[in-house]
């Protein structure tokens, strides 16, 4: 099975910032114990227009699949909806990838 790569781009509501970015930081050991995750890290934009990216990578369609339909993940998505104006996810694959 091919490796899945994703990034989610997420825009925070003005004034929700930090709630968002606590938010966000607080799944990430969780989802980092999953099966098939290979890696899942948090960056945030230091420029005038906030913004969280979330560059993901993981075993197979699987592995991302049953990580969106986590309880942890579900709640998270509740918890965050009035804190976030925009969301946009990709899914990636390997087109020339050196791997160390």
């Amino acid at each position: 099975m091919p490796i899945v790569y994703v990034t989610a781009f997420i825009t925070p509501t003005p004034g929700q910032e930090d709630a968002l970015g606590n938010a966000l930081r607080a799944v990430i050991e969780t989802v980092r114990k999953e099966p098939g995750c290979i890696r899942y890290d948090l960056h945030r934009s230091g420029e005038d227009s906030p913004a969280f990216l979330f560059y993901e990578t993981w075993a197979s369609q699987e592995a991302l699949k049953n990580h969106a339909n986590a309880p942890h993940m579900r709640a998270m998505q509740e918890q965050t909806e009035a804190m976030r104006a925009a969301s946009r996810v990709h899914i990636w694959e390997e087109v020339d990838v050196l791997t160390p």
